[in-house]
């Protein structure tokens, strides 16, 4: 008998918890941070000057750096439909205050106080504070890193150069805040060709890649499986909120999650709190997808761009192994340039190409990782000691971490950085004018 009661007990006491108990996004402790290309950096960076890699009898002599701008506002058409999508919250409010929705009180408490922050709908394109402190904290931590190499950088001994775009610009100016107690030199950016940015003066690839509706059709198909799908209804059901939401509802509420998500003390947005972390994954995929055949391997065009400046860190390591060499040359670009140079690399490559069909969730090509807000890749030349001979190794990192599936653990040998990166001086972007 007593049996029996303590199970009606328990049977009561499950029926009772998970019909009461919710899952507030305010206080999760699994809370998912990537965002695709707008990820704050915080959310996947090392930290150089921990993950440095020390090699006994070599000392560094030339770092050569690639790095994406730090956050930015979102440009005209992704602001306003942001701007349209504000609405969504009076509904949600207003649902809850009626009892029709099933979101905790304090993530709703979270999304009705939330302030308009105006600079970020009205400054278009312009880098944030938060995106300045962003670039300003990788040239302090790029400076303690190397520090005997990078303390006194007379003239001559660097190179600072920007693509072209003031939310770029900008976000030099911290940087060299972060890595130089004195003011440094920054070439002046070419708004018609450069390196960093080669893809822009492409006609072929502008009207055949980038503005080409076909390049989009795996991440628009997506938007129409079941999986996607799925984030509709969950909205709907969360809030309570009856009118259908269209696939740009969708997007431009999770543009309100990540551009309102706090970069530097990773305070997370209330606007997160509409999406589950299935949500999420799919969100993210659906901006991998553009990536891929945008920058990536979808399409055989962007890697000849990313060879371009690959060519460059390969004729910087030459002078400097020559004794003609720079401390520092560091380039600033796009979220682009960050792709293509990893598809150059053929780092992170899918055996199976990335389609609308199915969601791998192992899947190697993640523009979270490939080109989050301040992503970078970092290589160092070293010059080393050994047996009394001198030699010269070559090591990277992407995001201030050792890019370990390069060579041995992130370590080349000049042996096998020459034999890589020789090749990339004979590109060429004449096809895009044929």
């Amino acid at each position: 008998m007593n049996l029996n009661i303590k199970f009606v007990f328990l049977i009561f006491l499950y029926i009772f918890t998970t019909g009461t108990s919710k899952s507030c996004y305010w206080n999760s402790e699994c809370v998912y941070k990537y965002f695709s290309s707008k990820t704050p950096y915080n959310s996947v960076r090392g930290d150089i000057r921990d993950s440095i890699v020390k090699l006994k009898g070599c000392e560094p002599v030339s770092v050569w750096a690639l790095i994406r701008h730090g956050k930015r506002s979102p440009g005209i058409d992704y602001g306003r439909n942001m701007l349209e999508a504000l609405v969504i919250r009076d509904y949600v409010v207003t649902s809850f205050s009626n009892g029709k929705s099933s979101m905790c009180s304090q993530d709703v408490e979270n999304l009705r106080d939330w302030e308009v922050d105006t600079e970020l709908f009205e400054n278009t394109h312009g880098l944030t504070a938060e995106g300045y402190k962003e670039m300003k904290e990788i040239g302090k931590r790029i400076k303690e890193a190397f520090k005997e190499l990078l303390t006194n950088l007379e003239d001559g001994s660097y190179t600072l150069r920007s693509a072209y775009g003031a939310w770029i610009e900008n976000g030099v100016d911290g940087f060299v805040k972060g890595i130089s107690s004195i003011p440094l030199m920054v070439e002046k950016s070419n708004p018609k060709y450069d390196i960093m940015a080669p893809y822009e003066a492409c006609p072929k690839y502008l009207a055949g890649v980038k503005h080409n509706p076909g390049t989009y059709k795996e991440a628009d198909m997506y938007q129409s499986t079941p999986e996607f799908k799925a984030i509709k209804e969950r909205i709907k059901n969360l809030t309570g909120v009856q009118y259908p939401l269209t696939d740009t509802n969708v997007t431009s509420l999770y543009d309100l999650c990540r551009y309102t998500w706090s970069p530097i003390n990773n305070n997370r947005s209330p606007w997160c709190a509409l999406f589950t972390n299935e949500d999420l994954y799919a969100l993210e995929y659906y901006g991998d997808l553009r990536h891929y055949y945008r920058n990536g391997y979808g399409t055989p065009m962007p890697k000849k761009f990313g060879q371009i400046p690959m060519a460059d860190l390969y004729k910087t390591f030459v002078n400097a192994k020559d004794g003609n060499h720079r401390k520092l040359t560091t380039y600033f670009s796009h979220a682009t340039m960050m792709d293509m140079v990893y598809n150059a690399l053929e780092w992170f490559k899918d055996e199976i190409p990335l389609r609308s069909v199915y969601r791998d969730p192992n899947r190697k090509w993640r523009s979270t990782m490939t080109s989050p807000f301040a992503g970078n890749l970092i290589a160092v030349l070293t010059r080393c000691i050994i047996d009394n001979r001198e030699d010269y190794k070559v090591v990277f990192y992407t995001n201030e971490q050792p890019a370990t599936w390069m060579c041995d653990n992130g370590v080349c040998s000049w042996h096998e950085f020459e034999n890589k990166f020789m090749a990339y001086l004979n590109t060429t972007i004449d096809f895009c004018f044929t």
